[in-house]
């Protein structure tokens, strides 16, 4: 008894573990950017693609009952993230609607995955169906978002880096809850590596739009140096990985989710103030 309980309360934390990081990091972010009117999250695209990375599963996967409700316990833990945004929106100058869209949006796409049923696989599909829509419509309110952002700040809010990002949060809950889609886990490295990738020449041609547009603001060379630098530290590191038919365990995963958090956290700190 004193075992289960244990694995239990080892589960929830790893469980915990990613969305807290996020939210802390949303949070830390939130009081030194206090000089803005409205609050932008950053990794908001990172935790709904994971959320939809997993409806594929849901949707897509051969899986059991046992695999889908392990599953469906882990992925509800997001809501934290979500419910956190809330209150960090409420606390800024100035409501942002797009930010409180997307919110909505990525909490009806948990409900619709918590109140899918087991029995009857029609109704599952419908009430999944509506939760994809939901989640789809909550990556327009990103891109809403994004278009109505200063160019520089498409470096910061990469929807590639945000997107790696989701893959490497829904490997984290597919490795926690067991998951035994083994071809589609062997996948998510390499779609990790193609997105860092086009992460990489996003963010060449932001820089090469800022300079043709005489728009590059006083930015720290250091910083942009360590971020390109990273770039070449995690394609290094997924590359053996793939090369060696590595598992990605947690603690790999671990690994890939502090480097590429540090992303948008190493450009944040390239804008000098003003």
């Amino acid at each position: 008894m004193s075992d289960q309980t244990d694995n239990k309360s080892r589960i929830v934390f790893l469980a915990l573990l990613p969305v807290m990081v996020l939210l802390a990091s949303e949070t830390a972010l939130f009081y030194l950017q206090q000089h803005l009117l409205s609050f932008v999250a950053i990794f908001s695209f990172a935790v709904l693609s994971c959320q939809l990375i997993i409806q594929v599963v849901f949707t897509q996967g051969e899986i059991c009952n046992g695999q889908r409700f392990r599953l469906v316990k882990v992925n509800l833990w997001l809501a934290l993230y979500w419910a956190g945004l809330l209150l960090l929106g409420t606390m800024a100058a100035k409501r942002y609607i797009p930010l409180a869209l997307l919110i909505g949006a990525a909490l009806l796409l948990l409900i619709t995955v918590w109140q899918q049923p087991k029995e009857d696989i029609r109704l599952q599909r419908g009430i999944l169906l509506f939760g994809t829509v939901c989640g789809i419509l909550g990556m327009f309110c990103y891109v809403a978002i994004l278009l109505n952002l200063p160019l520089q700040d498409g470096l910061i809010y990469s929807p590639f880096s945000q997107l790696l990002l989701g893959l490497i949060v829904a490997n984290w809950q597919l490795r926690l809850s067991r998951n035994r889609l083994q071809g589609f886990l062997a996948l998510l490295p390499r779609l990790m590596l193609l997105t860092l990738l086009l992460n990489a020449i996003y963010s060449v041609g932001i820089l090469l739009a800022l300079h043709v547009n005489l728009l590059l603001p006083t930015i720290s060379s250091s910083a942009f140096a360590g971020y390109f630098a990273l770039h070449l530290v995690l394609g290094i590191l997924l590359f053996w990985l793939i090369l060696k038919q590595k598992m990605l365990d947690l603690r790999w995963l671990s690994l890939l989710l502090l480097l590429t958090l540090c992303l948008p956290l190493l450009l944040m700190s390239a804008y000098l103030p003003r």
